[in-house]
């Protein structure tokens, strides 16, 4: 059974710096981020899009 997105784990990185290891909601009230950005920073297509450097946000799924 797929998890929904909502309950999913997911790691927020800076860079190389950790920030959170929490659902999407909860990392979007911790950080002031929106959650349709959380969300769209897990498609391949943030990854193509973005410049790789210390200031550049990663989201990672750790539920998949």
């Amino acid at each position: 059974m797929k998890i929904p997105w909502h309950k999913r784990i997911s790691a927020l990185y800076k860079g190389e710096q950790f920030i959170a290891e929490e659902t999407i909601r909860e990392i979007s009230r911790e950080t002031g981020k929106t959650i349709d950005f959380l969300k769209y920073m897990t498609r391949p297509i943030y990854e193509k899009r973005s410049v790789n450097g210390i200031n550049r946000f990663k989201m990672i799924s750790l539920d998949d």
